[in-house]
């Protein structure tokens, strides 16, 4: 890969919109495994095959440079601890319509992957992934369906250091024809990963100021560069957040 080749993601809403405490290594490991499944898809291997293969491979030096690692020993970790972490969070989503049964959840919890490890193959180390049947589904079927926000990985995504703002711009990015954008503070709180009794953030003024942090690293940084929270008295009574997306788009 180039270094600076753009990567672009088709990115399924459920996942752009689902609430989840991922890491920025996680994240990024994530959306690594998205796109390599995206190139098969691409590279005219078919959904069948994908459907029932065990496992997906990816080089470590893939995963290196996608989730900004040094090339030290610790990176090795660092990938481990990722995919680990893959393992054991889920992403939560609410008003969930399931895209195989088409029954419709208030709530619904997936995991992202299922069983995962390393070995070396020809001298080079090689993840093996094996993805969740549901996140698999959702993965290899994104353009089928149509709802999905289209992100640069590379330059844009990556470049975005917390892990709030990369879940913010995701957010945002899959509303970018919005002129702006309210939502709740239980809402906010649940799309980061946030308990509701969260020690800071169930304070409605400690939650603004991380999302006007997030929302100007943003703006500084990725295409949206117009976004930015609205002061308003009323939404902030009601424990709501205005969020400026596009300031020529219509709601």
């Amino acid at each position: 890969m180039k270094k600076n080749k753009k990567v672009t993601l088709h990115k399924a809403n459920e996942l752009t919109r689902g609430g989840d405490g991922l890491s920025v290594h996680a994240k990024r490991c994530l959306n690594a495994i998205y796109y390599i499944v995206q190139k098969n898809l691409e590279q005219g291997i078919n959904k069948r095959e994908l459907e029932i293969a065990e496992f997906i491979t990816i080089s470590f030096p893939f995963l290196r440079k996608m989730m900004h690692l040094e090339k030290t020993e610790s990176y090795i970790k660092e990938i481990e601890d990722a995919l680990k972490e893959l393992q054991e969070t889920t992403i939560q989503l609410n008003n969930f319509k399931h895209p195989k049964t088409g029954k419709v959840f208030q709530w619904y919890s997936m995991s992202f992957l299922s069983d995962t490890g390393w070995k070396l193959e020809n001298g080079k180390k090689m993840a093996y992934i094996s993805i969740a049947p549901l996140m698999k589904w959702i993965m290899i079927n994104t353009h089928t369906n149509g709802n999905f926000t289209e992100l640069e990985l590379i330059p844009i995504v990556n470049k975005l250091k917390t892990k709030y703002a990369m879940k913010i711009y995701e957010y945002l990015k899959s509303f970018e024809t919005y002129k702006f954008l309210d939502i709740t503070q239980k809402h906010l709180m649940k799309l980061l990963g946030f308990e509701e009794d969260h020690k800071t953030y169930k304070h409605y003024s400690k939650l603004k100021t991380l999302l006007n942090r997030q929302l100007k690293e943003i703006a500084n940084k990725t295409d949206l560069k117009e976004v930015r929270l609205i002061d308003n008295s009323l939404l902030a009574k009601e424990k709501k957040y205005r969020i400026v997306i596009n300031p020529k788009g219509k709601n």
